[in-house]
């Protein structure tokens, strides 16, 4: 269904200064699947899903939905169009409701463009509600009348009310009580599976990840360095950052999270801006060649559907 080859999004941030946030992505999504984002603070994964439904215009490369190639620059027109099709799970619930309007109005929007009448809005509106553990009395109040997790559930609501075909679901359950974030997951598998929903599902919980996501997939400063199986990323990780990445997901057993070894890492972090040749990780990878930092890895086929951009399986 979403398929992106060598997608870049660069911002200029000063003279002859280049942010390069997402640099040369290529994924698949296929339809019904759950592709789950991963990558620390920085590495360009809400760029990417940005820049993937038009909200950033792209800079090079291309995408597309159901065969079809997006436009590079979205108009009204194009957002309006696809807006049924895509839409997208923010990941600030502070910043992406618009406090001037109701709960109605917010959940609604999509319905009322479509021409649908305020009563049945209503009606589904309320359905919403209850589906994502709010109740439809809520449909009256304002953004700041609800707590941080409330305004996300809100988002979800949003975006599900019309159906969609693919979502992009950016830290969705980030804002979300421990006990609330089953719930949402949850949620999200049912809905996959009663609406046959796609979904892009960005996150930092990797143990999360694993469990809603068919296929995970890693980023390091805007660069693709790993995807594969969930599974096969989760307990059988090919490039150095991802084990690390792996390593330094909390254990729930606190003796267990006591006694192993620290996943620290070592040296600096390579600026985005105007970057050169070589792996993005090079400067703090534990196996680093020389080979590393003058040669840009180039993603290799390891196992059946496992790739991973690293000089390491260079020979293999």
């Amino acid at each position: 269904m979403i398929e992106t080859i060598n997608l870049k999004k660069h911002f200029q941030v000063g003279r002859n200064q280049t942010l390069h946030a997402v640099d040369g992505i290529s994924l698949s999504i296929a339809e019904n699947e759950i592709l789950g984002l991963v990558g620390e603070s920085g590495s360009g994964k809400s760029t990417f899903g940005k820049t993937l439904i038009g909200l950033h215009e792209r800079t090079a490369g291309d995408a597309f939905f159901d065969g079809l190639p997006l436009p590079q620059k979205f108009t009204a027109k194009d957002h309006l169009r696809y807006s049924a099709d895509i839409q997208m799970i923010f990941q600030d619930p502070y910043a992406s409701l618009n406090p001037r309007m109701t709960v109605l109005d917010i959940i609604g929007e999509g319905l009322a463009l479509k021409g649908i009448p305020r009563a049945d809005i209503q009606e589904e509106v309320g359905f919403w509600l209850r589906r994502v553990g709010l109740h439809p009395d809520h449909m009256s109040r304002f953004p700041h009348e609800f707590s941080g997790g409330q305004r996300q559930r809100i988002g979800i609501a949003r975006a599900m009310i019309i159906k969609p075909k693919f979502v992009v679901c950016d830290e969705p359950i980030s804002a979300l009580d421990v006990s609330v974030q089953a719930q949402v997951v949850n949620l999200l598998e049912d809905l996959k599976d009663s609406l046959g929903l796609t979904l892009l599902f960005i996150a930092h919980d990797l143990s999360m990840v694993r469990y809603i996501s068919d296929r995970m997939a890693v980023m390091y400063l805007g660069t693709l360095v790993e995807s594969g199986p969930s599974d096969a990323v989760f307990f059988e990780p090919k490039h150095p950052y991802t084990r690390l990445l792996i390593q330094s997901n909390p254990e729930a057993d606190p003796i267990l999270e006591r006694s192993r070894p620290s996943a620290e890492l070592t040296g600096e972090i390579t600026s985005p801006i105007n970057v050169g040749p070589g792996c993005r990780f090079a400067d703090r990878c534990p196996e680093v060649m020389p080979q590393c930092k003058a040669v840009t890895p180039q993603p290799r086929l390891i196992v059946s559907d496992h790739q991973v951009a690293c000089h390491l399986y260079d020979q293999t």
